[in-house]
């Protein structure tokens, strides 16, 4: 699919929890052809060489009749705060639609379970939008969404798909909303005492988070693709700094890897050498610093 380069309009800006904000940008080339799952690289400073690098940001929610796209941000760093400083009518610089986005599932039947963690919402919620409007229109009672963060502050409302008739679980580390513990203890407190596995699993987090994930869902019949996290240069795979361990089929001594730009960043969790991930994951895709 061919990317393109385009300066986007901010429409919009809103603070939706601590230190996260909703962007929407007005991206008539770069949204028609966008899928859940894929993301944008943006260029936070129009004039002059600082930041230098552009960040890597998840479709949050994709409108393409009006070729408008919304991407939520997490301030870490100096190239996001910029970012969530940028006001509307400004513009930024927007290369896309790049990546491998979600594989939908084609049956109504389906029960399919999203677990998010913090700022993995973003990409998830594009795919929860498209199933509401596609293959599970008529059926959100087969949507299950766990949302966990460390403290309801950092919670962004979702109060629109529970109206909509999604499965919400919330959880928080300190107890302040929802379930007390992680998103991974609500996932396990209601699966794990079921005899029926949901037919799908989606997921994006912190790298504990998946990879925990990765663990419970190794020997249980369920279909899986996570959104993974990196830090890239390019989002185009010139600059090989989201290369992963990956599992070669054909020769499990082999070292072979995985980028996450091209790649990913949706993959089969099964593909990926997990004990050997943390040392080379540095920062979120949809949370990017410096």
């Amino acid at each position: 699919m061919p990317r393109v380069q385009e300066k986007a309009k901010i429409l919009e800006s809103h603070k939706e929890a601590e230190g996260t904000y909703r962007l929407v940008l007005y991206a008539p080339k770069i949204v028609p052809t966008a899928r859940p799952g894929q993301f944008v690289m943006v260029r936070v400073a129009s004039e002059g060489a600082d930041p230098l690098l552009a960040r890597p940001f998840s479709f949050h929610r994709l409108h393409k009749e009006d070729g408008l796209c919304e991407i939520l941000l997490r301030v870490v760093g100096a190239g996001t705060r910029l970012l969530s400083q940028r006001q509307p009518g400004s513009s930024v610089d927007v290369v896309g639609p790049l990546g491998r986005g979600f594989t939908a599932p084609t049956r109504s039947d389906e029960t399919v379970v999203f677990v998010a963690g913090g700022i993995g919402i973003a990409p998830l919620r594009a795919l929860l939008d498209h199933l509401l409007a596609t293959t599970h229109k008529g059926h959100p009672e087969r949507l299950h969404l766990y949302y966990g963060a460390r403290s309801a502050s950092e919670l962004i409302a979702l109060h629109d798909l529970k109206r909509a008739g999604v499965v919400s679980v919330v959880s928080t580390d300190d107890g302040s909303a929802g379930e007390r513990g992680t998103v991974l203890d609500a996932v396990q407190k209601r699966w794990n005492a079921s005899s029926q596995m949901p037919n799908r699993l989606y997921a994006c987090g912190s790298l504990p988070m998946q990879v925990n994930l990765a663990r419970w869902v190794r020997r249980r019949d369920i279909w899986v693709e996570m959104s993974l996290e990196s830090m890239m240069a390019c989002g185009i795979g010139a600059c090989l700094g989201c290369a992963l361990p990956a599992v070669d089929p054909e020769d499990p001594q082999a070292q072979r890897y995985l980028h996450v730009c091209q790649d990913g960043p949706v993959l089969d969790p099964k593909r990926i050498r997990w004990d050997k991930v943390q040392p080379l994951i540095a920062r979120p895709l949809i949370s990017a610093s410096l």
